[in-house]
């Protein structure tokens, strides 16, 4: 199953992001990872993070983000994860 992982940063924590940059790149390296890029608000400021994984279940999904740098740092302000079913296009 294809799963959509939308996380979502803490207000002020940009500068913070840098510190985890090798994590954040050997964690998106991981196979189950589709795509991914960054959310940015109407002044280009980066708000969060898009995601799709592959997974058997919402627990894999769950824990694909719980073993990335951000999640172990308390760095999202929210974190939704939903099934997602493509019905035009591709990802990946």
């Amino acid at each position: 199953m294809l799963f959509m992982i939308a996380a979502y940063l803490k207000p002020g924590f940009e500068k913070e992001l840098l510190k985890f940059s090798n994590e954040l790149n050997e964690h998106f390296a991981q196979p189950v990872l589709t795509a991914a890029g960054t959310v940015r608000d109407a002044d280009g400021q980066r708000r969060g993070y898009v995601g799709f994984v592959e997974g058997d279940s919402f627990e894999d999904a769950k824990r694909y983000v719980e073993q990335g740098p951000f999640f172990q740092e308390h760095l999202y302000e929210r974190l939704d994860i939903f099934e997602y079913r493509l019905e035009v296009g591709q990802i990946g």
